[in-house]
């Protein structure tokens, strides 16, 4: 192997270092956005739930507020007729009166018991949304501490990113131009990983069987040897 050669696969394994932090830092760095949005749903999640809450209480005090003025009404229609009674002439509008009023007083029995009913209701729905605003509170904090790891983690990944971007152009300035492009093609396409070490006979990244022709050209070194199958930079470790 030429020492052109070796001192550039040399270079571009240290090259592949950076390569393979930066894409995989890259990673995770884009899949946080998906992350904020898992969270940002669990809390609006939570927060929509709450004022579900909210609004059934509201039209149960509103179903509440109605029964409890149709209620007051038939009471003041009791107290008129009532008074009407002193005031009939005969013994069949009297009975007629009568026979009205205990309608309307069987009404509102059946009224208040609805009134009674729909007051536990109101009592259960304020007691779940008092329950649900203490669960909803802490929803927030574990939100408010997730999105801080989050930060936190973006903050870190990217500095990462740029700090092995720097170090990984410091040593690219030092290989050959036409290695280099060749290197940065494959680099793209290969997600970070450009080169692969021959084991045995077989390529390291996609574990395909290597020609024998393949293998005299890697080791000769004249010139950066290509997979045949998976398209990365072949190598092999010497020994010192």
């Amino acid at each position: 192997m030429t020492s052109a050669i070796r001192d550039s696969l040399e270079i571009l394994k240290k090259a592949q270092d950076f390569d393979r932090q930066i894409y995989d830092f890259q990673e995770e760095l884009n899949q946080l956005p998906a992350d904020r949005a898992v969270l940002k749903d669990e809390l609006e999640s939570k927060k929509r739930h709450l004022h579900e809450l909210q609004d059934t209480l509201k039209k149960l005090q509103l179903g509440q507020k109605e029964k409890e003025g149709k209620l007051s009404d038939k009471e003041a229609n009791i107290k008129k007729m009532e008074g009407q009674l002193s005031q009939v002439k005969t013994n069949k509008e009297y009975s007629a009166l009568q026979q009205e009023i205990a309608s309307l007083k069987a009404d509102n029995s059946l009224l208040e018991e609805e009134i009674i009913k729909t007051i536990d209701e109101v009592e259960a729905a304020e007691d779940e949304i008092h329950k649900e605003k203490d669960r909803f509170k802490e929803v927030e904090k574990e939100y408010a501490s997730k999105e801080l790891v989050l930060t936190d983690r973006e903050k870190e990944l990217k500095h990462t990113i740029d700090e092995a971007k720097k170090s990984r152009q410091s040593i690219m300035g030092q290989v050959d131009l036409k290695i280099r492009e060749q290197y940065e093609l494959i680099v793209e396409k290969k997600r970070g990983i450009a080169l692969s070490r021959i084991h045995g006979e077989t390529c390291g990244a996609c574990q395909m069987l290597l020609r024998a022709q393949v293998l005299n050209e890697v080791r000769m070194g004249d010139r950066l040897i290509l997979c045949e199958t998976c398209s990365r930079i072949l190598y092999e470790e010497t020994s010192a």
